[in-house]
């Protein structure tokens, strides 16, 4: 399934906010939830710097990160 920038960062902190609702959460969890939220993170900053630059890869960045670039 294909995430817009957006999505990943909700994806992000959905997965953080069930680690701190787990106190008990074994470490190999927490660090497998861990990793897949950064991973969230990451493609979100990516996604979000992308957007906001309009150099010559900007109209395929848009449409793989699900937004429209405005003409």
């Amino acid at each position: 399934m294909a995430l817009s920038g957006p999505q990943h960062y909700a994806a992000a902190e959905r997965l953080l906010a069930e680690i701190e609702a787990v106190p008990t959460m074994p470490d190999a969890t927490e660090t497998a939830l861990s990793v897949r939220a950064a991973a969230h993170a990451i493609l979100a900053a990516a996604a979000a710097f992308a957007l906001a630059n309009s150099g010559p890869d900007s109209q395929a960045w848009h449409e793989i990160a699900g937004t429209r670039l405005s003409q």
